[in-house]
């Protein structure tokens, strides 16, 4: 069903079926009866039947039926065309956001890719196995483009963008790369951190949107999927092809899940990015000259806050002229490995654990997860709670890890 409506009503109506059920009915089936006619149907493609003529009143050729639970299921077909109205494409969903990097990587073949020598270590796994199956690409790292001499992209290149890339949140210019990248070349780019309504990365010159679902677009922290959005009609059906014969396909429970979570998509992500910001100027406001008196001793152990809406922050001219929002996941990068690695388990509220996107807020030190991330750094996925009770929660932290770090013997 095609409706031209806000965001919101959108994620509420844009699969609108033709059922009775209000809520979306969860399907389990892993296999369906064939529609009347599809023997008939196979045989006139193969030429064994002659074709339909205009005095033809048997069954028609079978269209949208669902045969098997691999190949398509009322229920994802509905989560992906909410994701791809928001989106503003047509969405292919899978198992994880790993299995849709993979996809992503399968299917454009690049000779080249270029891509951050950081960002989250499992789709540089992922991209890892794609090159040891084809020894001649080439892979060059965004940090070491030379101003003077920048990189002449090709045909055949994948120009690969995680945007705010984990776990330090840096954003890069869509634009800048699409006005540089000739016919024939992709530009793919890993949205996880910051879905719509908060930045769309298809309408700034991407050509494939990846985002691990388990995050916002699931948001409760209990499913596994992932998605990959694109506008080319041959490339989405490209992808579903090869879904089809990879098997990545995700689950009917988590299907029910996403498109559940979909829902409330918007009103969560936008409140989640405001405590963020929120939380983030208090987290920089020691640096900034602008704190409370109150707030000086735990604040002191804070050397940078790591978010978008802090100027300085790579990618913060480029999220003010797009007009998009803040992502509610940022680092915080303390003055002491030891802060860091301590105060993870010392919060009321803030979980510590990995992942991020769910309504409960979380908090991890990444260095314990990837030692390519400088040891002082947390990644803080902020959740659903009240602003003040985060903001409380992480003072009596600091003040209590600043204390025990104060007491630990001199190397």
């Amino acid at each position: 069903m095609s409706l031209e409506a806000k965001f919101e009503t959108l994620a509420i109506h844009a699969d609108a079926w033709q059922t009775s059920d209000v809520a979306p009915p969860l399907h389990v089936a892993s296999t369906y009866k064939y529609a009347d006619g599809f023997n008939d149907a196979a045989a006139r493609r193969a030429g064994l039947l002659p074709p339909v003529d205009a005095d033809y009143a048997g069954p028609l050729p079978v269209g949208d039926e669902h045969i098997y639970s691999r190949l398509s299921t009322d229920t994802r077909r509905r989560a992906e065309t909410v994701i791809g109205a928001l989106e503003g494409g047509k969405a292919v969903t899978y198992a994880s956001g790993l299995a849709a990097a993979t996809a992503a990587f399968l299917h454009v073949q690049p000779k080249r890719i270029f891509s951050s020598r950081e960002g989250y270590y499992g789709v540089r796994g992922a991209m890892a196995i794609y090159v040891r199956t084809k020894p001649s690409v080439q892979v060059f790292h965004l940090e070491e483009e030379d101003a003077a001499a920048p990189y002449v992209f090709e045909e055949g290149d994948l120009i690969w963008l995680e945007m705010p890339q984990n776990p330090r949140g840096e954003v890069y210019d869509i634009r800048a790369y699409a006005a540089r990248k000739p016919a024939g070349a992709t530009i793919g780019v890993d949205s996880t951190f910051a879905p719509p309504p908060l930045q769309y990365c298809l309408q700034a010159g991407a050509d494939i949107v990846m985002h691990s679902c388990t995050k916002y677009f699931g948001g409760h922290s209990d499913l596994l999927a992932g998605v990959l959005i694109v506008k080319d009609e041959q490339r989405v059906k490209q992808l579903f092809e090869d879904r089809d014969n990879l098997g990545n396909t995700m689950g009917n429970m988590e299907a029910w899940l996403l498109l559940r979570s979909l829902r409330t998509h918007k009103l969560r992500v936008l409140k989640q990015s405001e405590t963020a910001t929120n939380l983030a100027t208090w987290l920089n406001s020691l640096i900034t000259g602008t704190c409370c008196k109150e707030d000086e001793e735990a604040l002191s152990i804070v050397e940078r806050v790591w978010h978008g809406s802090v100027p300085g922050q790579p990618g913060h001219e480029v999220i003010k002229r797009e007009g998009w929002g803040y992502s509610p996941c940022m680092s915080i990068q303390f003055k002491s490995p030891h802060h860091a690695r301590l105060v993870v388990p010392r919060f009321k509220y803030i979980i510590n654990a990995t992942s991020l996107g769910g309504v409960d807020s979380l908090i991890e030190w990444r260095y314990g997860v990837d030692p390519k991330i400088h040891p002082g750094v947390c990644r803080f996925s902020v959740g659903l709670e009240a602003f003040e009770d985060l903001k409380a929660d992480l003072k009596a932290g600091f003040l209590e890890v600043k204390a025990l770090v104060s007491s630990m013997p001199a190397k």
